[in-house]
């Protein structure tokens, strides 16, 4: 009698894959900073220009109440401007150029000390901190009340400290402000 022999069927072995391997895992932790670094970057130009068109517009606001003030209380008025240690500083008031000194306290907050006589309106200070500056062409603006006109004319500057970006804003006689770009494009905004 002739036996039958039969061979068990071997299935092959499974090896299942548990986890990451350490290369894998180094190529997704590259991927992942790198895309960090990105948003950083991005992040971190958005919120320069961000400051720098608060910086802008309240600017813009108190040159044009400084025009209307003068017009309204009929006295010459002026905005000087002011580098300090702490950043520059502009003030608008009364009387000469040099009647009001500015400096910056603990808090960053504009401290002025003006001349007997002289009417002290408001005072604005554009921290260093911010890594922004702002720089004019002209020690004061002055406004006449009988025709609201400004003497001399200028144009101020408010850069980020780096140079990626800047608006000027260039006030004219009739006290009109332009704003463009000096430098690098700014969005929504012209060349100079």
């Amino acid at each position: 009698m002739v036996r039958a022999t039969t061979i068990p069927a071997t299935t092959p072995p499974r090896h299942t894959v548990q986890g990451l391997t350490l290369v894998e895992l180094l190529v997704v932790m590259a991927l992942t900073a790198l895309v960090l670094h990105s948003a950083t970057l991005s992040f971190s130009g958005w919120l320069q220009r961000q400051h720098l068109l608060g910086v802008s517009a309240q600017f813009n606001a108190d040159l044009q109440w400084l025009r209307s003030a003068a017009v309204t209380r009929h006295r010459i008025l002026r905005m000087s401007f002011q580098d300090t240690p702490a950043g520059t500083c502009y003030v608008l008031h009364s009387g000469e150029v040099d009647a009001c000194r500015c400096t910056a306290d603990v808090r960053a907050e504009p401290a002025v000390q003006c001349a007997d006589g002289t009417e002290l309106l408001r005072a604005a200070l554009v921290p260093a901190s911010r890594r922004i500056r702002l720089q004019a062409n002209v020690t004061s603006l002055r406004v006449d009340p009988r025709h609201g006109t400004f003497t001399p004319t200028g144009s101020i500057d408010v850069s980020a400290l780096d140079g990626s970006s800047a608006l000027r804003h260039i006030v004219n006689i009739l006290g009109r402000v332009r704003t463009c770009t000096p430098g690098p494009r700014f969005p929504g905004y012209g060349a100079c």
